[in-house]
């Protein structure tokens, strides 16, 4: 299987598919490259689609290693190091939820180097609310919320997956769909200190500041029925990137809009890509 040593010796698992333009996308917390699985095939006609594994998730590392080094800061070196070693350049990036945020925090270090276009799905540049911001994480993850989280994490990791997994979809997404089931599997094949570390790191930043200075092209997807985001926050996100932006409302989904409705996402990405 194919694996880079990042600079801090950090063995990242990585997948390639197709030829043509750099497509790279980014996964969630807790999740992993499989979640894109109805992406790869159906864009890897016209794109060179490049999968991996964050650091602590899926087949990449999750070592000592990771638990010194889960920070935003650290997964956006992490994703420059991997365009380096892949020689890569003019490349299209998909951050999905903690994907956004790690392509904030690559804008926020490198700006826009090696990077053409960008997608953004489904997040918020703060996790956290408080007394002045209502569109953090669901608009209601406040500082004693996010604490218990971190709490429920920490003594029962299979729990606290049960607890976060319908957050990924509608709010009337049915738990006996097999899709469901998938991704509560998913989410449980994790090491619990580093779904804790990476988490503190994601809660910890406000990036509101980094999306006037963006000056690539964004598609923003972002979800109509969903637990996390809601149409608010794709239109906070448009309204301060600006001109450069283009929101696209998934009504009938949730946070995991690209496992919900492929056929739209995968067509309104191509679209994009291709204006």
């Amino acid at each position: 299987m194919p694996y880079f040593i990042t600079s801090d010796s950090c063995r990242i698992y990585y997948e390639e598919h197709g030829s043509g333009k750099p497509l790279i996308f980014i996964h969630g917390w807790a999740c992993n490259h499989r979640f894109f699985k109805y992406q790869t095939g159906e864009l890897s006609d016209n794109y060179r689609v490049i999968l991996y594994d964050l650091r602590g998730h899926g087949r990449s590392d999750r070592s000592e290693i990771t638990e010194k080094n889960m920070t935003l800061r650290r997964l956006a070196a992490d994703l420059w190091e991997l365009i380096e070693y892949l020689k890569l350049d003019k490349v299209n990036a998909v951050g999905w939820s903690m994907g956004t945020s790690i392509l904030l925090s690559y804008i926020r270090k490198y700006k826009s180097s090696h990077l053409d276009k960008l997608c953004f799905i489904d997040m918020t540049p703060k996790l956290l609310n408080d007394s002045e911001w209502k569109l953090g994480h669901g608009a209601s993850m406040t500082l004693k919320k996010n604490f218990m989280f971190l709490s429920a994490m920490s003594a029962d990791w299979d729990a606290a997956a049960e607890r976060f997994t319908p957050n990924c979809f509608a709010s009337d997404f049915s738990r006996n769909e097999p899709e469901y089931e998938w991704v509560l599997s998913e989410v449980k094949d994790n090491t619990p200190h580093c779904m804790v570390n990476s988490w503190i790191s994601m809660a910890s930043e406000d990036y509101r500041r980094i999306l006037p200075r963006i000056e690539i092209p964004v598609l923003l997807a972002y979800s109509g029925k969903g637990l996390i985001c809601f149409p608010k926050h794709g239109e906070y996100m448009k309204d301060h990137i600006g001109d450069n932006s283009r929101l696209v409302i998934f009504h009938e989904c949730g946070h995991c809009l690209f496992l919900e409705d492929p056929e739209k996402f995968n067509r309104e990405l191509d679209m994009f890509l291709r204006s």
